[in-house]
């Protein structure tokens, strides 16, 4: 079975409209449209109606992937580092989760705590 790469095909779709016209003409535009977007994503959750959430939710991954291509910035990159800092923070929460014999913290401790590991950095 060959492996679908969304970056890449969202990305090759995005440079095919562009031979067309169909593209931003700045940054700042596809900001806004992340604002939007997300404003959406809101809405849809509020409705919860699965269908239109999955529907705004791409719409906002497809504007941020726009973004991405405006800045030359590799997707792939982009969600292996994110994994990563997420990884090395993850492991942090859980080693002080240890120190106080706990392997679960309340969204206060947890706010504490992720704070902590962020300015540990």
């Amino acid at each position: 079975m060959i492996k679908k790469d969304i970056f890449t095909d969202a990305v090759n779709l995005q440079r095919e409209a562009k031979k067309i016209g169909l593209d931003w003409i700045d940054i700042e535009g596809i900001i806004e449209k992340i604002y939007e977007e997300t404003k959406e994503v809101e809405e849809a959750i509020q409705s919860n109606e699965n269908e239109k959430i999955r529907e705004e939710l791409g719409d906002l991954l497809f504007t941020y992937i726009s973004l991405a291509r405006h800045l030359d910035i590799n997707l792939h990159q982009v969600i292996e580092e994110a994994e990563l800092k997420f990884s090395i923070r993850f492991s942090k929460v859980k080693s002080e989760l240890a120190k106080s014999d706990k392997n679960f913290a309340t969204p206060d401790e947890m706010v504490r705590i992720w704070d902590k590991m962020k300015k540990s950095e």
